[in-house]
């Protein structure tokens, strides 16, 4: 058994290529070895260098690796097989590069004008599948990646219902899990309980946890996750309504090998607020045995 840890651009509050309101590139990677991490994830596609030689320079200079990289898309989109396939060349090139072998897929919940429109219809929800697995199928055989599909709050694939739903639709050999705890538990779905019986189909975790007054608060008002989010529902790792120590254990008996990656959903935020954060998390971690 070996769990790897790692964090990603995303507990430092980057959501994009290029924000002003975001950490630059150069201080998250000094600041993630700072904080006791050996793996980061890619971050969305031209945050990090996009130049395979350069990305692994900055990278090992600092004593870290890559372990995956995140697409989010509009996979509900007639034509979404075409614009998501132009996206993953380079980006497919680079992790190949980098020996990352996990390309994280998302749906894109910017696409979604209300939470009614993400339901789709039967025909949409076949040709989202479709999309999914022709693309897993595509990277194994043209470049040897694995494609996990990760569940997103206010997506097409939010609920446990729908997850269930995909996984039922697309092959286990060519498509599998990133779980994510906190957006699992934001639906009000027992986090713990679905990685149990789903572990097979679970290679790569995001530890996330759920500030449970926030979250309260916010599905009796209606609130809009965007705001939730921004209001600090996704918390430190041992403040919220998940425990950690349950997930540690039952990786352990499963014999766990692969990454758990730390995020926790926080943009916009200060320079300042990430790095004391991302040490805390860390040292749960090592609380934890990892």
């Amino acid at each position: 058994m070996t769990i790897r840890t790692a964090t990603a651009p995303d507990a430092w509050g980057v959501w994009y290529a290029s924000d002003p309101k975001q950490t630059p590139w150069e201080r998250y990677l000094d600041e993630v070895a700072a904080s006791g991490y050996s793996w980061t994830e890619l971050g969305p596609w031209g945050y990090l260098p996009t130049d395979p030689a350069q990305l692994q320079n900055v990278l090992s200079s600092r004593g870290l690796g890559l372990c995956g990289a995140a697409v989010v898309h509009p996979l509900t989109a007639p034509d979404a097989l075409e614009t998501l396939r132009d996206r993953l060349r380079p980006l497919c090139r680079t992790l190949v590069a980098t020996n990352t072998p996990w390309l994280l897929l998302m749906d894109d919940s910017d696409a979604y004008l209300t939470p009614e429109a993400r339901i789709a219809t039967p025909e949409i929800w076949k040709r989202m599948m479709h999309v999914i697995t022709t693309v897993a199928r595509e990277i194994r055989h043209e470049h040897g990646l694995h494609l996990l599909f990760h569940p997103h709050v206010g997506t097409a694939v939010e609920t446990e219902a729908e997850i269930l739903r995909l996984l039922n639709d697309t092959p286990a050999d060519q498509v599998e899990l990133c779980f994510d705890f906190g957006h699992h538990a934001y639906t009000g779905a027992d986090a713990l309980a679905f990685m149990r019986q789903h572990a097979s189909r679970i290679p790569y975790y995001h530890f996330k946890n759920l500030d449970g007054a926030i979250h309260a608060r916010a599905m009796a008002a209606g609130t809009p996750f965007m705001e939730v989010f921004q209001n600090g529902v996704m918390c430190e790792l041992d403040k919220g309504i998940l425990d950690f120590t349950e997930v540690v254990d039952f990786l352990r008996k499963q014999d766990f090998d692969g990454f758990v990656v730390v995020e926790q959903d926080m943009y916009p935020c200060p320079p300042d607020k990430p790095l004391p954060i991302a040490r805390h998390n860390r040292d749960v971690l090592k609380r934890l045995g990892l």
